[in-house]
Formats: structure tokens, C-alpha cells, sequence
């Protein structure tokens, strides 16, 4: 059944210049925002970004210690008992909770559900805030629930109907490979090639290869064209490997990771650079601020 789809873009998009103000950054709407109690305030379970680096969030908090919050959030009414849900700012009233504040600064304002995603979209794509896995089911919802047109979209956010409709393509791919991807252990160009492969598994193995032999864009593209070739010419998959690196670099390398691995006590990976003189970097993976304490005590006491 339709939403009433004009008026519902009309609402979206014009939900006022005290809100956009907000969303924006302007720090002068200050002067209409209300003090209100922390703890009455709840996260939005919708909320497109569902990610939120903990450096980030402390480096925040140590900003709000010192300033105060600048910005105030937005939020609106949740229930009889004086609860709020957060329309936007939500990084702001968590970073406000490490910093151990009582009360935050909010305008308190009333929305449909529909306003309120489209304020917490457009607050996150245009500050580049969501994961692109995050990005594309803001996308997939507002095309599929509130049957939005990709042209809407593209009209009302500033991006292309290109660019949306790649970003929602990669939600075919396994779930394992898009949780590579929010979790950055692929880009988004190493997965558009990979939509050309057949069947989950098959997915999943070739971004693994890719993880794991450290291929950059272009030596990614390349390997799924060889993948598909051999699998069109009959031939086993399973022994396709980078041209451009030798077997034994591969084994060299690969045990070195796992030296390192269980040196350190976490997920490493090692990069091969292609210039001749034979350089690369090595990635190492803390997953806390302990943890990363506990690898740099591992280091420095290496004799």
C-alpha cells in the first residue's frame, strides 16, 4: 500500500530549519535545546549506523569534558513516562556518557517513524558516517518499505542513482562477505567482482583468497576473471592463484602470519608490496584498548 509518497518526501526533506540546523552543525539553535536527564534517553533500533569505534567515541568524550556538547542532539517523545528516543546524535549522547554527564543538550521535537529515518539517513550519509553495508540497507529500506524511487534518492541526498543502485547491488552478496566488508577486511571495489560469482561458498572462498594474498582492486578483478574462465573451461578453481606472485612467496608469507599470529595473540596480515624492492606492511588486528596495551607490552619485550 503506498505512503503517500509525495507528501511523504515533502515531510523528509522539510522537516524544518531548526532541525537541519541541528543536523547540520549550526551551534547558534543551541539557545532551544532542553536539558534532559541521560538516562531518559533511548538509542534509535533503526539507527542506519550500528557501528561506533570506540577511539572515536573516546576522543569525543574527551572534547565534550572539556567543552561541553556544543551540538544538541534531537529527539522525541517515546511512551508515557518521559522517555525519549534519539532522532539524531546518537555518537554525541553516547561519547556524553563516557564523559559521565547527567543531562545533554536536545530539541525535543515530535516525528513520524518516516521522518525520523530520513533525518538519521541524511545526518549519516552526508557526514560519511555509515559502513557501506549500513549505507545500502539505509537505501534497500527506503526504496522497499517506503517505496522510495532510486531517482528520489539520488535527488534528495546528493549522490547518484548509480551509486546507490552499486551500493544496493552488494546485498546479494554472502553475509559473511558483507560482514568483511564493514569490518574493512575487503572494499567495496574488491567486492563489486565478486557479484559475478555463483553461490555463497564460492563468494566467501574468493574473498577469503583475497584477504589472505593481500590483493589490491585491480589484482582482485583480475583473479575473478581467471576464477570464471577456468570454471567456464571445466578446469578445478582451487588451484588458481596470483600470477604476479610465486608459490613460495605465498608459503613464505602465509607462515610468517601465522608466526605472528600466535607471537601476538591475534588475526595478522601481511601485504607484499609489487615494487622491486620487495617491501610491504604488515596489519595487526586489536579488537579493545587493552588489547592493544597488551600486543605493544608483547613487542617491546621482545629481546
Amino acid at each position: 500500500m503506498k505512503k503517500g509518497l509525495g507528501r511523504g518526501l515533502n515531510t523528509l526533506y522539510g522537516f524544518g530549519d531548526e532541525a537541519e540546523k541541528a543536523i547540520i552543525g549550526d551551534s547558534g539553535n543551541q539557545g532551544s535545546a532542553t536539558e534532559i536527564n541521560i538516562i531518559k534517553i533511548k538509542p534509535n533500533p533503526d539507527q542506519p549506523r550500528k557501528t561506533f569505534r570506540d577511539e572515536e567515541l573516546a576522543e569525543l568524550s574527551e572534547s565534550i569534558k572539556e567543552f561541553g556538547v556544543v551540538q544538541p542532539i534531537i529527539v522525541t517523545p517515546r511512551g508515557d513516562d518521559g522517555d525519549y528516543m534519539i532522532v539524531a546524535g546518537e555518537r554525541r549522547w553516547r561519547a556524553s556518557q563516557l564523559a559521565g554527564l547527567s543531562t545533554i543538550p536536545a530539541l525535543v521535537r515530535k516525528y513520524t517513524d518516516f521522518e525520523i529515518l530520513g533525518i538519521a539517513l541524511i545526518e549519516n550519509v552526508q557526514r560519511q558516517n555509515l559502513n557501506p553495508i549500513e549505507e545500502a540497507m539505509c537505501y534497500k529500506r527506503l526504496t522497499e518499505e517506503f517505496e522510495m524511487t532510486q531517482e528520489d534518492l539520488a535527488k534528495h541526498i546528493g549522490k547518484s542513482r548509480s551509486h546507490i543502485s552499486n551500493s544496493m547491488r552488494v546485498l546479494r552478496l554472502d553475509p559473511r562477505v558483507l560482514e568483511m566488508i564493514s569490518e574493512e577486511k575487503i572494499t567495496m571495489g574488491h567486492a563489486k567482482p565478486i557479484l559475478s560469482i555463483e553461490g555463497s561458498d564460492a563468494q566467501f572462498d574468493i574473498a577469503t583468497k583475497m584477504t589472505d594474498q593481500g590483493m589490491n582492486v585491480r589484482q582482485a578483478e583480475d583473479f575473478v576473471r581467471r576464477y570464471i574462465a577456468q570454471i567456464e573451461a571445466g578446469e578445478n578453481p582451487e588451484e588458481l592463484s596470483q600470477k604476479e606472485e610465486s608459490s613460495v612467496t605465498v608459503e613464505r608469507r602465509n607462515r610468517y602470519k601465522v608466526d605472528l599470529r600466535d607471537l601476538l595473540g591475534t588475526r595478522v596480515n601481511i601485504k607484499e608490496s609489487k615494487s622491486a624492492g620487495g617491501g610491504g606492511k604488515i596489519e595487526i588486528n586489536y579488537f579493545s584498548q587493552d588489547d592493544l596495551e597488551r600486543i605493544v607490552d608483547l613487542i617491546k619485550n621482545q629481546d
